[in-house]
């Protein structure tokens, strides 16, 4: 089955096609004791075109020391088997709305082998 394309952006990684869009989440609240964060979560949805590269990355608030991403996708070939990695933080992802280009440098950075 294809890929809903509507409403979404169009990015292209080493001659292969994604599609990716931007999605808030409403505030936590916490199970008890806990402050409530008024600040929505929002996350970076990636996927292939084929849907074996899926993931979503959750776009860091100010002062977060790492972000994290959910793998989805069965490629992924920095962490094989991995359903969530943490994500070092990049100068490109302090701006309130991603572009291509950190699109791109996060693919790139996910289909890349970790080096030891």
């Amino acid at each position: 089955m294809a890929v809903n394309t509507k409403g979404k952006r169009k990015v292209t990684v080493k001659g292969r096609p994604f599609i990716w869009y931007v999605e808030g989440k409403d505030e936590h609240i916490p199970e008890e004791g806990g402050f409530v964060d008024h600040t929505p979560e929002r996350f970076l949805h990636i996927i292939a075109i084929n849907k074996k590269f899926i993931v979503h990355y959750r776009i860091p608030k100010e002062g977060d020391e790492y972000t994290t991403l959910r793998v989805e996708g069965e490629q992924f070939p920095r962490q094989p088997g991995a359903k969530e990695v943490r994500v070092p933080r990049w100068k490109h992802d302090s701006k309130a709305y991603p572009t291509n280009d950190f699109v791109r440098h996060l693919i790139g950075w996910c289909l890349s082998e970790a080096k030891e």
